[in-house]
């Protein structure tokens, strides 16, 4: 009798969650986006960078610099050593970026030997003639007072995503993010002005397996259609779960603290 109750117990409950509406296990846009910052910034890291600037097909710069990241669960820090050429080498950045803290970003140059303020509101201030811009950064963090909406499904690249749209208070364009389905990481995204055209465009070109069996970009590529560039951004060595020196994240250090040994 115990086993006969048991079996139509099963049933029912089988019945009600096949009857539920989907749309309670169904992730909000907002949910969404979570996932993808706490999946991006899951462990500390230290990556060698080559960025390639491209206008049509002509080489404009060709940089090296390692990226840091100081991960916690109050946060992310982020720092930027510009290894080569010669006219960028020793120019750092800092990004600061902790719950409850308004973000900062501060730019060492080696040449007067000191450090200056960044708008981190201005989301396209280049960062050391590199190409890349504040918001590019930010994508690592994610920017807080948007609000998102969930588009719709889509495959890119043979990988389905979430497709969803943020937009900003006081900005006429919005940003379009296609999330993978399967582990959160951002695949994609693009910089729409008011008119529905693309100012700037991302996308991940090539992917690897980290050590703890996490996906992390491998390759990268930046379209900017009104000026025909491309950059692109290529992983040369990347070392994950480290302890990143508390010097290198100090506003009053970071500039000239010897991390390399």
């Amino acid at each position: 009798m115990i086993r006969t109750h048991n079996h139509f117990a099963l049933i029912v409950l089988s019945i009600l969650i096949w009857c539920l509406p989907t749309d309670l296990c169904a992730l909000t846009a907002q949910e969404i986006l979570d996932q993808s910052v706490k999946q991006n910034l899951g462990d500390s890291f230290r990556i060698s960078l080559t960025v390639k600037t491209y206008k049509a097909k002509k080489l404009l710069s060709d940089q090296v610099l390692w990226l840091m990241a100081q991960i916690s669960k109050d946060g992310a820090n982020f720092f930027v050593d510009f290894d080569s050429p010669p006219v960028s080498k020793g120019i750092r950045l800092l990004l600061l970026g902790q719950k409850g803290k308004e973000q900062q970003a501060l730019m060492y140059l080696p040449g007067p030997d000191k450090s200056i303020p960044l708008a981190v509101a201005d989301k396209f201030a280049k960062i050391g003639g590199s190409g890349l811009t504040m918001d590019d950064i930010q994508a690592f963090i994610g920017k807080d007072g948007g609000t998102a909406e969930l588009v719709r499904e889509e495959a890119v690249d043979g990988r389905d995503c979430y497709l969803i749209r943020v937009k900003f208070p006081g900005e006429s364009g919005e940003t379009l993010k296609w999330i993978s389905k399967n582990n959160f990481l951002l695949i994609k995204s693009q910089q729409m002005d008011s008119s529905g055209k693309v100012k700037r465009g991302f996308r991940v070109v090539n992917f690897f397996k980290t050590e703890q069996g996490n996906e992390f970009p491998r390759e990268e590529e930046i379209l900017i259609p009104e000026n025909n560039l491309r950059i692109l951004i290529g992983q040369e060595s990347a070392v994950f779960g480290i302890e990143i020196p508390d010097e290198v994240t100090n506003p009053e250090k970071f500039g000239t603290f010897r991390w390399k040994l």
